[in-house]
């Protein structure tokens, strides 16, 4: 059984392991960036994705357009593909005119390339139909959040609309709170407050440290953090996080990690909103180089 008398042992082999080590090196990676900026612009991401939602379902025609730079391409199947913002202006303005509204979208999941680029997935509904979005490139460009690149499918055409009354984008909403809650983990780990880490987990957690122990409890993960801080662990950073709500209530994050001591990989941290606080039910990462 494991026990917390383990923990010096394990943090020992984790600063210590030679184990996946690829190369040696002296630099940290992603230090090109704060430790959650990519965070910060999912964040972004989910609220100009929100605003253009709003703008469809207020009937914003010019707004649902200027949300598209002007090259950008939209494949709307099986209505083909739009080229250019004119024929997308053309594709959206006499739908919402005929009355299309109240789109919704769920399981939304964003990928962050990087500060200026990141990919918007989820299934979408409004009173007309229903489909899926295989993907919206949204990017930065000069200043302003906008798509690039346009992908969705139409899976169910409604005989008969279907009146919505609540709007609410409740996937971008939940999404928000769970990037939040990653943050503030984050920079407790970063600023040393292995307290903060704990408090991260429910009390039946788990957390799989590969390739050295299976951690079960929230006391033992907490203990296991506070000894990596103690020993000099640091700068904690997220490059290329993926974000993606399971149901209203779950989440998932993969990502990149790296901090001064070495690198690997966040298999799966899966996020669980209880009693409106959203913690770690599940942690399992990877350490693939030592510095």
């Amino acid at each position: 059984m494991f026990t917390k008398k383990l923990i010096p042992i394990i943090v020992a082999l984790f600063l210590s392991s030679s184990m996946y080590v690829t190369a040696q090196t002296s630099q940290q990676r992603y230090t090109d960036q704060e430790p959650t900026a990519h965070h910060k612009v999912a964040l972004d991401v989910i609220a100009a994705s929100k605003e253009w939602i709003a703008n469809f379902n207020q009937g914003n025609t010019k707004e649902v357009a200027q949300g598209y730079v002007q090259t950008a391409v939209m494949s709307a199947m099986p209505f083909g593909i739009k080229k250019g913002i004119k024929e997308i202006d053309n594709f959206w303005t006499p739908f919402i005119k005929k009355g299309a509204t109240d789109l919704v979208y769920t399981e939304l999941s964003i990928e962050v390339v990087n500060e200026t680029t990141a990919f918007l997935s989820a299934n979408w509904s409004m009173n007309v139909g229903r489909g899926v979005i295989y993907q919206e490139k949204w990017e930065k460009l000069n200043g302003k959040w906008v798509l690039t690149y346009d992908n969705f499918e139409v899976l169910e055409q409604f005989k008969t609309p279907k009146k919505r009354n609540n709007t609410t984008p409740v996937s971008h909403n939940q999404l928000e709170e769970v990037i939040k809650a990653s943050i503030e983990w984050t920079n407790g780990f970063n600023t040393g407050k292995g307290n903060i880490c704990g408090e991260g987990y429910f009390d039946n957690a788990t957390m799989n440290a590969v390739p050295f122990a299976s951690i079960n409890g929230k006391e033992e993960i907490e203990s296991f953090w506070t000894k990596l801080i103690a020993d000099g662990a640091k700068n904690l950073t997220y490059n290329n996080p993926t974000f993606k709500m399971i149901t209203n209530n779950s989440a998932t994050l993969s990502s990149n990690w790296s901090m001064n001591i070495g690198e690997g990989k966040i298999y799966q941290e899966k996020w669980e909103n209880k009693n409106g606080t959203w913690r770690l039910s599940y942690d399992e990462f990877k350490v693939l180089k030592k510095y």
